[in-house]
């Protein structure tokens, strides 16, 4: 069994989307699983050196696997399919260590990884191949708040046993055997602000001083960079808002919140107002397919229309949401004293501030207490990836001391 080097990976699981990070190289893979009951293979032949180098460069985009004794495509492999999809219930109770793909995507994608390295490193990946991996990952602070042991319910998952991903896209089965040597499990939202935001790089410092300059000429970037700072974060996300409040650099679990509703819920309310919007009946399958239209570019004319129908649907739903925030934002406002700043990351962000008039609210809100934050949003480089960073750091840190052991 070829054995690889240990890999450092951040796991940002979200509702939506899986950000992670696999020794330093940041894959995103849709939170999609889709079961096979009834298999329909066309294997591809391993001997056919072409189409087996196309398929494992492509790899990440056809994670047709086998986990558990279950059969699944996973991430892109099953968004792009037709088969049912498995997505998140918006609806359901179920937090999102208890969800299936809460370990199947991360699996998979680490599985696919390393058949990858293996591959580039010459060896042969139809032999049994393994890896030994050390993760940091995190969870809504109200899942962690209001049930401790999750936490470490969600670590043993991956530690307490070994792990074997079956790859079936060829007539050879690549088979990959996981061993976990040590997972942390974070809060959302305080991993982007005390490490990511307090502690950041030369890239991310950048970007901040550039947005202050631009939207606060008037204030020293120096008050809103450092770990004694006093910052909020709000993190949008799939199926939760997280609320994380930093004073003087440290987390304040007291009053940090979450809000159980996210981007995730306006794309589900959206999709299903997009009959009444387009005045036609016009609809699309599912919310997957929803979010895809949204983030499409039109070429002719009805797709345009299209598009502009759900762009339509997707304003008549965000406003509960941004109320939601403001909400929040007002009870976290009359607990916290001098707040240097509010840093609205998360994915579900990049819509809401480039769509909607939630960066205003929030500003309105924060004058309205009185209060001088100022407001930065991340942007599209950085706003999905705030707590991806803060793990990916941790991991590193978490790697050299074990092996300095």
């Amino acid at each position: 069994m070829a054995e690889m080097n240990t890999l450092v990976v951040g796991n940002d699981l979200g509702y939506g989307d899986l950000k992670i990070s696999i020794d330093n190289e940041i894959t995103t893979q849709p939170t999609v699983i889709s079961p096979i009951e009834q298999d329909f293979e066309n294997p591809i032949d391993h001997t056919d050196q072409d189409a087996v180098k196309n398929t494992i460069d492509n790899l990440l985009n056809l994670m047709n696997i086998e986990i558990d004794g279950k059969h699944y495509l996973v991430g892109n492999a099953a968004q792009n399919s037709t088969i049912e999809r498995i997505t998140t219930d918006t609806n359901s109770r179920i937090g999102k260590a208890h969800m299936p793909a809460a370990k199947i995507v991360p699996l998979s994608t680490i599985a696919a990884k390393v058949v990858q390295n293996a591959y580039e490193d010459g060896e042969d990946i139809f032999s049994p191949l393994k890896a030994s991996v050390v993760m940091t990952t995190n969870l809504p602070i109200d899942e962690i708040e209001n049930e401790p042991s999750v936490r470490d319910f969600y670590k043993g998952m991956f530690l307490n046993n070994n792990h074997i991903v079956v790859f079936r896209n060829f007539d050879y089965k690549i088979s990959v055997t996981i061993n976990f040597k040590a997972v942390d499990v974070f809060k959302e939202g305080e991993v982007a602000a005390v490490v990511a935001i307090n502690n950041a790089t030369n890239d991310l410092k950048k970007y901040i001083t550039d947005y202050t300059h631009k939207k606060y000429p008037t204030i020293e970037v120096s008050r809103l960079l450092g770990n004694n700072k006093t910052i909020l974060v709000i993190d949008i996300g799939f199926k939760t808002t997280e609320l994380a409040l930093i004073v003087n650099g440290e987390a304040d679990a007291f009053n940090s919140s979450s809000i159980k509703y996210g981007y995730g819920h306006v794309l589900s309310s959206a999709w299903k107002y997009l009959p009444k919007a387009s005045s036609g009946g016009y609809t699309v399958k599912d919310v997957v397919a929803f979010k895809k239209l949204l983030n499409s570019k039109p070429f002719t004319k009805m797709e345009k229309e299209n598009r502009d129908f759900a762009l339509k649907s997707e304003q008549s739903a965000t406003p509960k949401l941004i109320r939601k925030i403001v909400s929040g934002l007002n009870g976290i406002l009359g607990a916290a004293d001098n707040l240097d700043a509010v840093y609205v990351v998360g994915g579900g962000s990049i819509p809401l501030m480039e769509r909607t008039d939630l960066e205003q609210q929030i500003k309105a809100t924060l004058e309205n207490h009185r209060s001088s934050a100022a407001t930065i949003w991340l942007g599209e480089k950085y706003a999905a990836y705030a707590n991806l960073i803060g793990l990916k750091a941790i991991a590193a840190s978490r790697n050299e001391s074990i092996n300095n052991k």
